[in-house]
């Protein structure tokens, strides 16, 4: 196996994350679009999420290449305490704990940060993910029938909390968390 070590989102690494996110999303079975985003707009995220104070890890490999990411992000029509977590890895470092231990990481950061809720949106299909969730403390709030289109083929999505805050039922109405919408909204504002 490979020696990995989780580190703190830098732009050295924007290249290889860039990779990394579109190798994920050509799986078609994890994130909600079917091919990555350009190397320039993988940095801007990379500075967004820095600027604001927003959780970001990546999972680095022997030869100093971002295998895996981790981040949580604040949404728009959400409290500024509620983050919502992205995660992806590389196929070939799966199932060997690295999930986990990157999101633990992010997770105690956000805390840190002031995040008192972590929501994320996983397939239903997806049972590895939802059953490692689960084991880091998440549990299942919401479902939504065809809640993600990736290239014409809709699934269903569960929403699951990790944190104290409790059920906002209004905003599950507005459909602000399940990922329908092509571009979602971040709030990128500086922390002071």
């Amino acid at each position: 196996m490979d020696e990995l070590k989780i580190t703190e989102a830098s732009l050295s690494y924007a290249p290889s994350y860039t990779e990394t996110f579109d190798a994920v999303a050509r799986e078609g079975k994890f994130l909600s679009i079917s091919s990555g985003y350009p190397l320039a707009d993988m940095r801007q995220f990379i500075k967004g999420c820095r600027d604001c104070g927003f959780p970001q890890f990546f999972l680095i490999d022997r030869q100093g290449r971002a295998v895996g990411w981790c981040d949580i992000v604040r949404r728009t029509n959400c409290p500024d305490d509620v983050g919502f977590l992205g995660v992806g890895i590389l196929k070939e470092y799966r199932g060997q704990g690295w999930g986990s231990k990157l999101m633990a990481a992010t997770i105690a950061h956000a805390q840190k940060r002031g995040f008192r809720e972590i929501r994320l949106e996983v397939r239903a299909s997806n049972y590895n993910a939802i059953r490692t969730y689960r084991r880091l403390g998440f549990v299942k709030i919401a479902y939504a029938k065809n809640g993600v289109t990736t290239d014409g083929v809709s699934e269903d999505v569960w929403t699951m909390r990790f944190g104290s805050r409790e059920l906002r039922h209004d905003f599950f109405e507005q459909g602000a968390f399940f990922g329908r919408f092509p571009a979602i909204q971040y709030k990128f504002t500086p922390s002071s």
